[in-house]
């Protein structure tokens, strides 16, 4: 790369205030990905229009990309990055959270896990220099296919609100995602609790909590948990009224972040290699609410015969946080460590991560708009 900082901060329109480290980025993310790939994320903004948020992508993925220097036959996972595979980027911010702050530590990618009566692969291993490997398996959330499946069963629940043509207010309560069948047989219910109204609540099993509010259709006050607690959700209301039609609304909300944490221990668990510690990294940057919702779930999974060869379960997000007229590329780290683990993970790992968790809000890439102040550090 020929170009200077100046002619990069003029071309992008954002004024660094780490210059060397920008310079660095941009030239590391053009050896190893190629000057395709720095033009295919400013596509979306335009193709050639200056911006902070894809500046920071390209810095941050250069500095990101330094973890490769040290590790033997990256080839695999850099096609990936270049195809902007979404699961090898949170592969490689994995590797970087762990290794920044022990860069002597030892790196393998794809390394063969004994099981029974096969050989797969975890995503990498890590460990200091003579000390034990710890594998790690990274699971990047396919959000919007989950997002589909839960909005696909709201909108049938809250669109009920065309067969039954009479005033009322109701909530449907989810306890859990319902199955196919279950859901046929909750429509059913719904439709008959409406139009009897006899009742202010029912308990559909340990599946939902059908309630008949006395609000005026349209006013919608939420049903409130037992023993206050707080579980992610995701809701979808539909209120009709006006005209001949009686008027009425229907509420539905469904547990979310919750059972997917479930589901990806379970799910990343099985490739780890049962002679070695073992650590779950989650790249939750689509499911922010993973990192107050996961905690009990992950509390209660964690037991003396559950899981036992997992040592613990990293989230991850990265953020473009504005600070004033400045953007900042921040990581989000939360970890949460399992006291029944067989092999418990290395202290260092553990301080690496919680050190990292600690660091949430310091820059580690940081621009801004040249009329912006700087912000007061840059990593």
């Amino acid at each position: 790369m020929t170009c200077t900082i100046e002619e990069i901060e003029r071309d992008w329109g954002i004024t660094s205030t780490a210059p060397s480290v920008v310079l660095d980025a941009f030239e590391r993310v053009e050896r190893i990905l190629g000057r395709d790939w720095i033009a295919q994320i400013r596509a979306p903004f335009g193709g050639h229009a200056p911006g902070a948020a894809p500046f920071l992508d390209v810095v941050s993925m250069g500095g990101r990309l330094g973890v490769l220097d040290g590790i033997e036959a990256p080839e695999r996972l850099i096609a990936r990055l270049r195809r902007h595979d979404r699961s090898a980027e949170a592969e490689l911010t994995a590797m970087h959270l762990l290794h920044c702050r022990n860069r002597t530590a030892e790196i393998e990618l794809e390394p063969d896990v004994s099981a029974r009566r096969s050989v797969r692969k975890a995503d990498f291993r890590i460990r200091l220099p003579g000390g034990t490997w710890t594998y790690v398996e990274v699971t990047s959330p396919n959000v919007s296919e989950a997002r589909e499946r839960v909005t696909v069963i709201l909108d049938r629940i809250t669109g009920l609100l065309w067969e039954v043509r009479r005033e009322f207010a109701l909530e449907v309560f989810f306890k859990r995602e319902p199955r196919e069948d279950e859901l046929e047989t909750l429509c059913v219910r719904i439709r008959r609790f409406c139009s009897e109204g006899k009742r202010e609540r029912e308990e559909v099993g340990d599946l939902a909590l059908l309630i008949l509010s006395s609000v005026r259709p349209g006013q919608i006050t939420p049903h409130e948990e037992a023993n206050g607690q707080v579980t992610a959700r995701l809701a979808m209301a539909k209120v009709l009224g006006g005209g001949a039609q009686p008027r009425r609304h229907i509420v539905a909300r469904i547990p979310y972040a919750d059972q997917r944490a479930d589901k990806f221990l379970a799910d990343e668990a099985a490739q780890l290699d049962r002679g070695y510690p073992g650590l779950i990294m989650v790249d939750a940057s689509g499911e922010p609410a993973a990192f107050t919702s996961w905690g009990p779930i992950l509390a209660r999974r964690f037991q003396p015969r559950i899981h036992t060869r997992v040592g613990g379960m990293c989230l991850f997000a990265p953020h473009l946080l504005p600070v004033e007229n400045n953007l900042l590329w921040v990581l989000k780290v939360q970890l949460r460590v399992n006291p029944h683990a067989k092999l418990a993970l290395p202290e260092w790992i553990r301080e690496a991560v919680e050190e990292a968790a600690r660091d949430f809000g310091m820059c580690w890439a940081a621009a801004q708009t040249p009329s912006g102040a700087p912000p007061e550090s840059a990593v």
